[in-house]
């Protein structure tokens, strides 16, 4: 009895926890890069997991090199990907931060020509 009685708590507990976890929306956030001629890219690169990963809402940062074979980036070579738990997260905390605006400010201006930012859930 006491099997049965723990079966018919534990199954609806587990499939609440399975939907609590499905529900958790991540938002994920893309920007797009066009360098300047001459650029570092692997000081950039280096830098910017130095400065934007070390942000505590910023999760699975990425810098990454546009690989399509399809000749159709329009000149956008590079991509930072990273995820946030909400917009508050990418909005009131990592937009303002001191490292992202320190980045921007040493790295950014002088070296991207243009920039395309994404956001999605998923």
């Amino acid at each position: 009895m006491k099997r049965l009685f723990l079966f018919l708590i534990l199954i609806p507990l587990f499939l609440f926890s399975q939907e609590v976890e499905k529900n958790e929306d991540v938002l994920v956030h893309v920007v797009l890069l066009k360098f300047k001629d001459k650029v570092d890219i692997d000081l950039l690169e280096k830098e910017s997991y130095k400065y934007l990963s070390a942000i505590g809402v910023v999760r699975n940062f990425i810098f990454s090199k546009n690989i399509s074979p399809e000749g159709k980036s329009k000149g956008f070579t590079h991509a930072f990907v990273m995820e946030f738990n909400s917009e508050f997260d990418r909005d009131s905390i990592y937009l303002p931060h001191p490292k992202h605006l320190a980045f921007a400010k040493k790295y950014w201006r002088d070296n991207v020509e243009d920039f395309v930012v994404y956001d999605y859930r998923k």
